[in-house]
C-alpha cells in the first residue's frame, strides 16, 4: 500500500509538473504572437519613398527579404512569420510599387493584397494662364509629344472642333492652362482632347446660359476672357478690364488693346511699332477694327471666365500701367483723367532711360 501511495503521488507530480510546463509554454507562445502582431502594426518613417518590384512566382521568403534590405520592414523573418499568421501570401499581387511616409508591415501587406501598384510619371507639362496654342505645341513637341506639323493640322481640325463641341474657328483658347502630368507618352490628338476635356470639366456651372442673359456666344466669351487674361494677371484688376471692355463694346469704340494686334502679327519679333498700329489687314487690329476679335488670343483662366459676367461698375473707360507700380495698371473714368496718367507714365521711363 506504501508503495501505491508513493507512486500515484509521483503521478500526481508529474501531471502538475506537465501542467505546469504547458501552461508556461502556452504563456510563451501567446506573448509572442502578441509581439509579433503589435510589430507588424509599427510604424516606421521613411527618409525618402522606395519602389519594390515584386515579380510573379516571388516567394514570401524573397519577398520579405527585398522588404528587408530596403528598409521598409526591420525584419525579414518577423515580416515572413507576420504575413503567415496575420494575412494571406496568396492574395498578394505582383508589381511595381512605391512606399514612402510612415509604413507597417500591416501597411505594407494591404497594399500588396490591394494592388495599389506605382506607375511613375514620365510626362508632365504647365501650360500658363495666357499661353497661345502656338506656345502649347511648342512646349509639347519638346516634350517628344508630336511633331509641329501634327499639331498645325489639328489646330483648325473641323472634326475635332465638332467633337468637342467648339465654334470657334480654331481651337485657341480652350486648352486649358494647368499642369498635366501622365504615366505614359501621348500623342498631339491626345494631348488636346485631354486640355479640351479639362475646359469643360472647369467651365463654371450654368456658365453658358449665364452668357445668354448677357447675349454672348461662349466663342465670343472665350474671346473676351482671353483679352483680359493678356491685359492682366492681378486678380482684383480683371473685373476692372472687364468694365473698360464692355463699355467700349458698348458704345461701338475700338477696344485698342495691343495684346490682340501682337497676336495678329506673324513672326512678332518684340517691337510693337508704328505700322502694327495703322496696319488694316490684321484682323486682330483692335485699334482700327471695332469689336471681339475673330478668336481668343490665349487660353484664359476661369477667373478671366468669370470676370466677363462679373465687370466692375465704376464707370473706368480706360487704364495704362501704375507709373508707381509698373505691375499694376491704374484705371481711369475720363480721357483727361487717363492722359494725365500716361504722361507721368512717359516721363517715369524717360527718366529711367536717362
Amino acid at each position: 500500500m506504501e508503495w501505491a501511495d508513493s507512486g500515484r503521488g509521483r503521478i500526481k507530480t508529474f501531471k502538475k509538473s506537465v501542467l505546469k510546463f504547458l501552461s508556461l509554454t502556452c504563456g510563451i507562445i501567446a506573448i509572442s504572437l502578441y509581439l509579433v502582431y503589435q510589430w507588424g502594426n509599427m510604424l516606421q518613417d521613411l527618409p525618402e519613398p522606395v519602389i519594390v518590384e515584386f515579380k510573379p512566382a516571388t516567394s514570401l521568403d524573397e519577398l520579405a527579404n527585398q522588404l528587408s534590405s530596403k528598409k521598409i520592414v526591420s525584419s525579414a523573418e518577423l515580416f515572413s512569420v507576420w504575413v503567415r499568421l496575420y494575412s494571406d501570401y496568396r492574395q498578394f499581387q505582383a508589381g511595381l510599387y512605391r512606399f514612402s511616409d510612415e509604413v507597417s508591415a500591416d501597411k505594407v501587406a494591404e497594399t500588396f493584397i490591394d494592388g495599389n501598384t506605382y506607375h511613375p510619371i514620365v510626362l508632365k507639362y504647365t501650360i500658363p494662364e495666357g499661353f497661345t496654342y502656338k506656345q502649347f505645341a511648342e512646349r509639347l513637341v519638346a516634350l517628344g509629344v508630336g511633331s509641329s506639323k501634327e499639331f498645325k493640322k489639328l489646330y483648325r481640325d473641323k472634326g475635332l472642333l465638332k467633337k468637342n463641341k467648339i465654334t470657334s474657328v480654331s481651337l485657341e483658347g480652350y486648352i486649358y492652362p494647368a499642369t498635366y502630368q501622365f504615366n505614359k507618352m501621348l500623342s498631339a490628338r491626345e494631348a488636346i482632347e485631354f486640355a479640351l476635356k479639362t475646359f469643360w470639366e472647369k467651365l463654371p456651372d450654368r456658365y453658358e446660359a449665364d452668357l445668354r442673359g448677357m447675349n454672348l456666344t461662349l466663342s465670343q466669351a472665350v474671346t473676351f476672357a482671353s483679352l483680359i487674361e493678356l491685359e492682366t494677371n492681378i486678380d482684383d484688376e480683371r473685373p476692372k478690364v472687364a468694365e473698360v471692355i464692355w463699355r467700349r463694346l458698348k458704345n461701338g469704340e475700338p477696344l485698342a488693346i495691343d495684346a490682340s494686334i501682337i497676336f495678329g502679327i506673324k513672326d512678332f519679333k518684340g517691337d510693337l511699332k508704328w505700322k502694327h498700329l495703322a496696319d488694316r489687314s490684321n484682323r486682330y487690329n483692335t485699334r482700327i477694327h471695332k469689336g471681339l476679335p475673330p478668336s481668343p488670343i490665349g487660353s484664359p483662366s476661369i477667373l478671366s471666365l468669370k470676370a466677363v459676367l462679373n465687370p466692375t461698375n465704376q464707370g473706368y473707360y480706360y487704364y495704362v500701367l501704375d507709373f508707381e507700380n509698373m505691375t499694376r495698371h491704374h484705371f481711369s473714368k475720363t480721357l483727361k483723367e487717363h492722359n494725365r496718367y500716361v504722361r507721368k507714365l512717359v516721363e517715369r521711363s524717360r527718366r529711367k532711360k536717362q
